[in-house]
């Protein structure tokens, strides 16, 4: 195989992730937050934005040993103390319609699982309360966003197996640039016909008109009704000025998802690939749900950091998201287990317990959060996706009433 050289690779990334991940506009500012780690490449996606008409970049680089300095060292009633123009910073953000990029490339993957979970949920869950208003701008269009990966020796080496090296991280880097098809003349314009074909795919579902969706397979027989009037979505979201613009949360995405009556879920669900939660890594997990609400749950290793997680808010037990994947994904055809959400979510079907995504359901970008909630949408602080889907997982829809629709069957969509 024929490797693209580092500066081509790095250049079409970028692009990618300025022109469909933000889709960056002249004279927008860009806020970008990653490890110390990737700064040669952060310089790389500063120049091109610049170069793309905007007004202001502003890098925000953290490291886990600066997290594990204040909970070792810090005295306990500081930890969820946040400096004072934090609040005013992310009202900015909003305000001044910055665009938002993230990146997943932990030097030590492992580093947050070694620390004090109860110290380290004060810190998360200050952090999650105060950045809450961005999210949500987030997921109403108001503030363009996009999730991406960088890789590192330490993290590829967890995927892969074997001791962190240059050489293990280069082997992460052709599985990206082949999931995210950076060897094409234009990667941006492949995506955008990515979302087309997802937009295209949402429109169908949309008109089926659902009223519940039910996985069925090994451990898992699970009912969620819908919102009624809800949309699906793919691809990308409609910025909130309804000027015809989108940007692409997740790159890479292969998701359709929608909006679920949060009081609405029924039965069980085994979860099929290991989760970071809380900073620790969930295998075997599964959940039992009542009147919308899990009522037990458990999982092979590390039950505990589930028990973290729900006990950071009270509606963290409810579903904000589904959303349907086939097996037609190239996420899912490496084979590989990415311990990276934004991966391992794209490679199958998954829901996602706590806040929901509210755009699915029309008005809602108007609502208060006690509306939201009256109208099914669950709101929460956090929000975390586990998956459900495979070759052996079988999807079903029902409209008003009752008529059984197939939208999954093998693990492949059959609409």
């Amino acid at each position: 195989m024929v490797r693209l050289s580092k500066e081509i690779r790095e250049q079409k990334y970028a692009r990618l992730l300025l022109e469909v991940g933000v889709n960056l506009q002249v004279g927008q500012k860009l806020l970008i937050e990653a490890e110390p780690y990737h700064w040669e490449f952060l310089n790389v996606v500063a120049e091109e934005a610049y170069k793309m008409g905007a007004s202001y970049v502003l890098v925000e680089a953290n490291h886990t040993g600066l997290i594990k300095a204040r909970i070792q060292h810090g005295a306990e009633d500081d930890l969820n103390q946040l400096v004072s123009w934090t609040d005013k910073k992310y009202r900015s953000l909003i305000s001044e319609g910055w665009a938002r990029l993230k990146f997943f490339g932990p030097t030590d993957p492992s580093a947050m699982s070694l620390l004090d979970s109860d110290k380290l949920g004060i810190i998360q869950k200050a952090h999650s309360i105060s950045i809450k208003p961005v999210s949500d701008a987030g997921g109403a269009g108001k503030v363009t966003w996009s999730v991406a990966v960088l890789p590192t020796p330490a993290w590829a080496a967890k995927v892969f197996g074997g001791e962190p090296s240059a050489e293990v991280e280069e082997r992460l880097w052709d599985d990206i640039v082949k999931i995210l098809n950076l060897e094409a003349d234009d990667p941006s314009a492949y995506w955008r016909n990515k979302c087309d074909l997802l937009k295209k795919r949402c429109e169908v579902l949309s008109g089926l008109n659902l009223a519940e969706i039910r996985f069925i397979g090994p451990g898992t027989d699970l009912v969620v009704k819908c919102i009624a009037g809800s949309k699906w979505m793919g691809g990308g979201i409609p910025t909130a000025a309804d000027d015809g613009k989108v940007f692409m949360p997740n790159l890479p995405t292969e998701e359709c998802f929608t909006t679920p009556n949060r009081r609405g879920t029924e039965g069980r669900m085994q979860v099929v690939r290991p989760v970071d939660v809380m900073g620790t890594t969930v295998t075997g997990a599964w959940f039992e749900f009542e009147d919308g609400k899990v009522i037990s749950y458990g999982a092979a290793t590390n039950k505990s950091a589930l028990d973290d997680f729900f006990a950071m808010c009270p509606n963290a037990g409810y579903l904000g998201e589904i959303a349907l994947v086939d097996s037609t994904s190239p996420i899912f055809e490496t084979g590989n287990i990415y311990h990276c959400i934004l991966y391992d979510e794209n490679a199958c079907c998954h829901v996602a317990l706590g806040s929901a995504y509210p755009v699915p359901v029309e008005g809602s970008s108007d609502m208060t959060d006690v509306e939201k909630m009256a109208e099914g949408i669950n709101v929460s602080i956090v929000h975390m996706d586990f998956m459900i889907g495979g070759h052996d997982v079988d999807v079903m829809g029902y409209d008003g009433l009752g008529k059984e629709i197939p939208l999954i069957v093998d693990g492949k969509f059959v609409l």
